[in-house]
């Protein structure tokens, strides 16, 4: 049966449009495919709504994120957007990283040390619906919290490493891990390592509110030179849909189908320019084209084709 959902689109400057557009592509046939109907309200922020408004987040751009299930942001860099999440009852990052065809690893960190043991739980809970396996990086009152909430999980598989084990781990052997749960004093670094630029890797990240929408934002693409020229990579913002999909709208099936067909189309697909060292890149679109065709081997239900995601 068919359900809808409303999303808060926010778009900056920079290539923040064009990223926008090719996510809204990508989260329409998706929906289509799971039988999801997104409905997206578009609002300015940062830049741009001081152009149009005279304010970063006009009282319209709040209203617009209170009342939607789940916000998408298009601008990780505008200066905004600490403006908006202070609008959300936020108390976890997830920041999810694919690389190759089907290497996926979550990370997931508490906002301050007040919010640490619904951090976990909500790490428990990924893994339960992943491969039953988390790892927990941090200090001993870090790894002693997570041992409180495994006690209501004990059906997931956790291995406690300090910092100086996991750090060469996840800088040399990152498929290793699943889900991870990192101390917040220790996220930026473990996050920074496993995100580390490499072929046909991708990253983004959602904070997750545990009343009200929970935002998803890509990774920063210090995207102004690209502006306009159509050709900008928009890989991270598509997984940031996907995450959305997951944890945002609850539709995991059609998140799982969207991130598959991106790393696909990292691997095999047309190169956007970032991409490439020689050559003549591909448009955005044509990225995007090559996302939706992938579908059919993502899909959930096809499994049986070789290369499915």
């Amino acid at each position: 049966m068919n359900r809808r959902a409303t999303i808060a689109c926010l778009t900056g400057a920079g290539t923040a449009p064009e990223l926008m557009a090719e996510a809204v592509v990508a989260l329409t046939a998706v929906g289509r495919l799971h039988g999801l109907r997104v409905e997206e309200v578009h609002v300015p922020f940062g830049g741009v709504a001081v152009a149009r408004a005279g304010q970063a987040v006009p009282a319209a751009t709040r209203a617009a994120i209170l009342g939607a299930d789940a916000v998408l942001v298009a601008g990780a860099e505008e200066p905004a957007l600490d403006d908006v999440t202070t609008e959300l009852d936020v108390r976890a990052r997830v920041t999810r990283v694919r690389f190759g065809r089907r290497d996926d690893v979550a990370l997931v960190t508490a906002v301050d040390e007040r919010t640490g043991e619904w951090a976990l739980e909500q790490a428990f809970r990924l893994a339960e619906r992943r491969t039953v396996r988390l790892s927990s990086i941090g200090d001993p009152s870090w790894l002693e919290l997570t041992e409180f909430v495994h006690a209501a999980h004990d059906d997931v598989r956790v291995e406690h490493l300090t910092p100086r084990v996991a750090l060469p781990m996840a800088a040399f052997d990152a498929s290793r891990f699943d889900v991870i749960a990192v101390a917040p004093g220790w996220a930026e670094a473990v996050i920074e390592i496993v995100a580390a630029p490499a072929t046909a890797r991708v990253a983004a990240h959602g904070l997750l509110a545990e009343h009200g929408p929970s935002l998803f934002v890509p990774s920063a693409d210090g995207g102004y030179a690209l502006a306009g020229h159509g050709v900008v990579n928009p890989s991270s913002i598509m997984l940031a849909a996907a995450m959305m999909l997951e944890h945002g709208l609850h539709a995991p099936a059609a998140g799982a189908t969207l991130a598959g067909a991106v790393s696909a189309a990292l691997v095999d697909g047309p190169q956007t320019p970032d991409l490439l060292r020689l050559g003549v890149g591909a448009t955005s679109r044509e990225f995007t084209s090559r996302v939706l065709a992938g579908f059919q081997l993502s899909f959930a239900n096809a499994e049986f084709w070789p290369g499915a995601a």
